[in-house]
């Protein structure tokens, strides 16, 4: 069953409601930034959440090394971490200094690549592409900045009252109620742990990461 979502202004009202304010008492404004401060706060705490994952594809061009990544998707990419061609051979990650110490003159003959780095919002291929490849990337997106268009939380159901406790323990603390601010400030902290290990925990599909940085499979394979 799919869970009712809390916009921005119910956010908004709840915060109002446990501290009795009204917006004479504290602007939409000043509880935004409340409201902002402690979505960021969630999201740096792991680089690759799976709301973040997107998908895309596209075609290199003979003759052409760099691909600007937000050309091809309307999402705001922040990294990609799997680019696979159309045969599902999956480019090398190398870094850009590397690259241009290796692909030098000859060693730069054009070809089908098989190494790729990342720079400066592009990706840049190594052979440079000796005609038409399709690519596939897996990547992450920047979160979508859903406090100015006032929608629902970018992010899992699991983040929602965690952002209700932190607007109100930032109210409280603007009212110099230490001990209301701590109490929902711990109240946060506990509902973002909750939905952090909910959401990171690994699916019963994943492979089991071993400590040797192999991957034991459920149908028994091994990778090392």
């Amino acid at each position: 069953m799919a869970m009712t979502r809390l916009t921005l202004q119910q956010i908004r009202d709840n915060a109002r409601t446990i501290t009795e304010t009204e917006t004479d008492d504290v602007s939409d404004a000043l509880l935004d930034l409340y409201i902002r401060d402690g979505y960021n706060r969630i999201l740096d705490l792991e680089r690759r959440w799976p709301h973040l994952e997107v998908s895309f594809q596209f075609n290199t061009v003979d003759g052409q090394r760099s691909y600007t990544v937000n050309d091809y998707t309307d999402d705001d990419i922040r990294e990609v971490v799997s680019l696979v061609d159309q045969v599902n051979v999956r480019l090398e990650w190398i870094s850009y200094d590397m690259a241009e110490d290796y692909f030098i003159g000859a060693s730069d003959a054009p070809g089908r690549p098989m190494y790729v780095a990342f720079w400066a919002g592009q990706l840049h291929l190594f052979p440079i592409p000796s005609g038409v490849y399709t690519l596939k990337a897996r990547a992450y997106r920047h979160p979508n900045d859903w406090v100015t268009a006032g929608g629902t939380v970018d992010g899992p159901y699991g983040f929602d009252l965690p952002l209700v406790y932190y607007a109100v323990s930032q109210i409280y603390r603007a009212q110099e109620a230490p001990q209301m601010a701590a109490e929902y400030e711990r109240a946060f902290n506990d509902g973002v742990l909750i939905a952090r290990r909910d959401i990171m925990k690994p699916e019963s599909y994943a492979p089991l990461r071993l400590s040797t940085g192999g991957h034991k499979h459920r149908w028994g394979s091994l990778d090392i």
